[in-house]
């Protein structure tokens, strides 16, 4: 299906080629050579309008991409903005240099990480995120066919009492992506040149970023970086490593990635 725009966006975008890039944020991406515009549904609990305002909120933070406009119609909503250089982490021009691009995503989310706490309004800790959580099954919008191999045969049910009945104790809160993941992270050269898909940003438990890094960086893992050695030692042990492991909590990541089940 083609990218069909407002009227108020047509009068600010020029004609060009789309290409759906859609992934599986559940919303649609299209992109052309100078911009990308995400497409949802209205109603939904993760709304691009937040999404605006927190890539707002972020420039001369992290490298974002720049807002160009926001715009909604009878039954969706669109988000526009200015389309950056690189490529993502998990392309395969990015796996030539897996190692390295393990170490530059350590080295972004800790200075993502470091950003003062005090500035961010947005809060992601655990108690929001369980209460999204519980709303999020009670909904029915949990897709259980797609938990990872330990949890795969359980209902979201099941996964939501887990996690409420192995809440960690406490949260070592930094300003955390939300989401991060390989393809949410653009490379170039030896450079993070973009963070996208912030729309999770906020207040949070560091392992929120840590676990689902790690799990991104193992799925990605492929032949031939195995054939070069790389298993060794694990790309996700050397993001570990880089990253710093005195701040590394091995039950954490296991929660974290269980939580992000329901998401």
């Amino acid at each position: 299906m083609p990218l069909t725009l407002p009227p108020e966006l047509r009068t600010i975008l020029p004609a060009a080629r789309w290409e759906d890039v859609s992934g599986e944020s559940g919303a649609q991406v299209w992109r052309s050579q100078k911009y990308i515009v995400k497409v949802q549904a209205l109603g939904r609990l993760e709304s691009l309008r937040t999404e605006q305002t927190k890539l707002r909120w972020l420039v001369g933070r992290v490298p974002v991409p720049r807002v160009i406009a926001y715009a909604t119609d009878e039954a969706s909503e669109y988000l526009v903005t200015a389309r950056l250089p690189g490529v993502a982490l998990h392309h395969p021009d990015a796996l030539l240099h897996a190692r390295r691009n393990a170490a530059l995503l350590a080295r972004a989310l800790r200075q993502l990480h470091a950003l003062p706490i005090r500035e961010c309004p947005f809060n992601e800790s655990l108690a929001v995120k369980l209460r999204w959580a519980r709303e999020r099954v009670q909904l029915g919008l949990v897709d259980e066919a797609d938990f990872d191999g330990e949890r795969l045969g359980q209902s979201a049910a099941q996964v939501l009492a887990q996690l409420v009945r192995t809440r960690p104790a406490s949260e070592d809160l930094v300003i955390a992506h939300g989401d991060a993941c390989l393809p949410n992270f653009l490379v170039s050269g030896e450079y993070i040149e973009g963070v996208l898909d912030v729309g999770r940003l906020g207040i949070a438990d560091r392992h929120q970023d840590l676990a689902l890094a790690c799990r991104s960086l193992r799925r990605n893992e492929d032949d031939d970086v195995v054939e070069h050695g790389l298993d060794q030692h694990g790309l996700d042990q050397h993001f570990l490593d880089i990253y710093g492991r005195e701040f590394v909590d091995s039950a954490k990541l296991e929660y974290y990635q269980m939580l992000d089940e329901l998401f």
